[in-house]
């Protein structure tokens, strides 16, 4: 893979990671606290900033509906084989950056879930009010920073 293909996969994933890193905790707060099969306790905790936006039921039921939906499409980008070892992945809590990595995905199949993921954070967003937008764009500027600082001291 040319280093211009690597550098936007990466970013292709990076962006559902940040995409997870902001929906995912909103949807937890419709959740119960205790983990779901197949779920390690404490799942999803490190991204607790997020769980600070207050979300209607409605919109709660929106967005966990937008993330259902997101992960059929995916899943239906995949062969039988990286779909069986994306939901492995899953239920051995490894991450979805290395899982996603691991599947050797075609050209088509990254253009087809950036697609997929654009979408999403669209639908998602358009979910949301104006200020809690600008709570999860300030809580992203914030992780970007911690990430750059992070990989500032590791190099």
């Amino acid at each position: 893979m040319s280093p211009s293909k690597k550098l936007k996969f990466m970013s292709l994933f990076a962006g559902a990671i940040a995409l997870s890193t902001v929906f995912a905790p909103l949807a937890i707060n419709a959740q119960p606290a205790a983990p779901q099969l197949g779920q390690r306790a404490g799942a999803g905790r490190g991204m607790g900033k997020m769980a600070g936006i207050e979300l209607s039921a409605e919109q709660q039921a929106q967005i966990e509906q937008i993330r259902n939906e997101t992960r059929t499409q995916i899943e239906g980008v995949l062969s039988p084989e990286q779909r069986q070892q994306w939901q492995a992945a899953a239920q051995n809590g490894q991450r979805r950056r290395g899982a996603m990595a691991a599947l050797n995905l075609s050209e088509a199949q990254r253009t087809q879930i950036r697609q997929i993921m654009q979408s999403s954070k669209d639908r998602a967003t358009a979910v949301l009010t104006p200020e809690q937008r600008q709570q999860i764009e300030q809580r992203m500027q914030q992780w970007r920073q911690q990430r750059q600082q992070r990989n500032q001291t590791s190099n």
